[in-house]
């Protein structure tokens, strides 16, 4: 790459690759550094404008004229800018984590929008016309893609080296260069600086990543015959067993999905860029007209699954995710299909569909970071309408998503929930909400109300004094937490049975709650119910099923009673607060 007979050429695109990369480890490097003093839109816009429009750069060296170079780095900025700024404001960062860097699912989709629209524009340009040929679009875009990997593998072997010279160094007692690559001012620019030398490299070198790229695809190609007899089966054998047992599994749209997008590659990479003599062999040849019509049967299926699924349950990002998916996938199994069954040279039509779908799963990525698709805000008004429409039960919707999935319009929803007071529930569906807006961070408990303590903690065996259901409990200490978890406002829970029993010579009696894998015991102090201990021993069988069964008794050998459950013994065991001291509080020791 450096010797003396490089040509001027080659000089200046490294010379130009260097400065970009370097120019990008220290723009990296001063976001970070400085990266609370900017307002969460701006840092998000310039978060991912920063990783990848240099990337793009480093591509285009070279690869068009100057004019349309500068044009489309210039739409690549826009476009990365404003999905960065969008997605950190929908989903800001608490003002605690200021700095956080951008989603991997928003980098990773704009970053294939991105690669798409490279490889749309250049390789068009270098021909001079609207669309080049599928001939130059093949190799433009694969050889990329191999170039891409080969720098990310080049930059992790520069870090394994850095971090064995380290170790090395460390052996004697020598920890600089520990210490140095440790620090962002270095390790920004280090592998950005290497990843566009690595992009170099393989520029010039172009006969050897064609030739790894070749060797790629080849062995792919193989793989072909592998998933289309999968395919093949799987669709002769759907009659056979119906569709119930796909939509048992909860997963079953996603995996035919996964499915379809593994056929689009593996027939891309047997096709290539289109027949040859002698390759492909004919076998592949009739491997890929069977999977490219496996493509449509598994597309049906996958979308009547999502339909379902949104019929039944509403939209979720997931669904939306898969929507998007879904529109893609219809896209190629249509195209491949006409491409399968059309006369003429073998799956020309696979070139066009291609192309056309290409431009499809552009638009499709951009709208699902914008507010036109915004995977969160559907999900959050379909949730929403759900819950005032009464088509879900207020036990069973998932408060946590507004609060902690659903970003700005999740929380906007909740504001709504919570100002709202027409409807069935209305005031207790407006207390959740509070307490929801309340929260911050998912790992923190919310008391259950009123309502919701009555509709969890069955008592068995007699009622339960009315005091105990209807105190205000600290959050932590709540007898229904036992039920229905630590954040018992976000989804249904399960039933608890609750029983009383007199396990000391204290006076009035305590109150077990049988959870599902541990039992609270409970007793009132100075007019309060307080808890005081669990039940300590190995569980035979169901607490709650035993409780509600009846096969509870009590063992007095002393002044404080076991328990015993399905034939099992269990001891008390007390609670480590200081007498009259409160769950919420602990004492003051100074």
């Amino acid at each position: 790459m450096l010797d003396d007979q490089a040509t001027p050429t080659i000089r200046k695109a490294l010379v130009i690759r260097i400065t970009i990369g370097l120019a990008q480890g220290l723009a990296l490097y001063a976001l970070h550094r400085w990266r609370a003093e900017f307002i969460p839109a701006v840092l998000g816009a310039l978060v991912l404008t920063l990783w990848l429009v240099p990337i793009a750069a480093l591509g285009a060296v070279g690869a068009a004229r100057s004019r349309t170079t500068a044009s489309w780095l210039a739409a690549a900025a826009l476009i990365t800018l404003v999905i960065g700024a969008y997605a950190f404001y929908v989903d800001a960062p608490p003002a605690q984590e200021a700095g956080a860097w951008v989603s991997p699912a928003v980098a990773f989709f704009t970053a294939t929008a991105i690669f798409i629209l490279h490889h749309l524009i250049l390789p068009a340009d270098a021909e001079r016309r609207w669309r080049a040929t599928f001939e130059r679009y093949f190799d433009e875009g694969w050889k990329d893609a191999v170039r891409l990997a080969l720098g990310v593998v080049f930059v992790g072997a520069l870090w394994l080296l850095l971090w064995l010279g380290a170790s090395l160094f460390k052996l004697i007692g020598l920890d600089f260069l520990e210490k140095l690559i440790a620090k962002p001012w270095f390790s920004f620019p280090a592998t950005t600086t290497f990843f566009a030398i690595a992009v170099h490299i393989t520029d010039i070198r172009v006969g050897l990543v064609r030739g790894a790229r070749t060797l790629v695809l080849s062995l792919l190609s193989w793989l072909l015959p592998v998933l289309a007899l999968i395919a093949a089966g799987f669709l002769i054998a759907l009659p056979f067993t119906g569709l119930a047992p796909l939509w048992a599994t909860r997963s079953s749209s996603g995996v035919m999905l996964a499915a379809c997008a593994a056929l689009v590659i593996l027939i891309n990479a047997t096709y290539q860029d289109g027949e040859r003599d002698g390759f492909p062999p004919l076998v592949l040849k009739w491997t890929v007209r069977i999977a490219a019509v496996t493509l449509a049967p598994l597309t049906l299926v996958a979308a009547y699954g999502v339909r379902l699924r949104i019929g039944q349950h509403g939209f979720t990002p997931g669904r939306i995710y898969a929507l998007a998916c879904l529109a893609i996938a219809v896209c190629y199994a249509a195209g491949y299909a006409w491409a399968a069954f059309s006369r003429g040279p073998w799956m020309k039509r696979l070139e066009t569909t291609n192309w056309i779908t290409a431009q499809v799963a552009v638009a499709v990525l951009l709208a699902i970071f914008s507010p036109l698709l915004d995977p969160a805000r559907i999900a959050a008004a379909s949730q929403v309408q759900r819950l005032e429409s009464g088509r879900i039960s207020l036990k069973a919707f998932d408060f946590d998503f507004l609060r902690f999935g659903a970003g700005r319009w999740g929380q906007t929803a909740l504001k709504h929930l919570a100002a709202n007071r027409t409807g069935p529930h209305a005031d207790e569906i407006a207390q959740l909400a509070q307490a929801q807006l309340r929260r911050t961070n998912r790992w923190e408990v919310v008391a259950p109300t009123q309502a919701q303590r009555l509709d969890t903690i069955h008592p068995v065996g007699g009622p339960l004094p009315p005091t105990f259901l209807s105190q205000g409990w600290p959050a932590g200490t709540d007898p229904a937490t036992v039920c229905i978890g630590p954040i018992p406002v976000s989804g249904p829970g399960q039933i608890c049975q609750a029983m009383t029993a007199e396990l000391d010579d204290a006076p009035g009696p305590e109150i077990i709650v049988f959870g599902s894998d541990e039992a609270q015991v409970y007793s009132q102090r100075n007019g309060r119910w307080t808890d005081v201990g669990r039940l300590y021993g190995l569980l035979c069988g169901d607490y709650a099923a035993a409780a509600k069964a009846g096969r509870v008794r009590i063992v007095p050998p002393n002044a404080r009673a076991d328990v015993e459950i399905n034939g099992r013994r269990l001891v008390l065991l007390p609670d480590s607060k200081c007498p009259g001291v409160d769950g919420a509080a602990g004492a003051d020791t100074r």
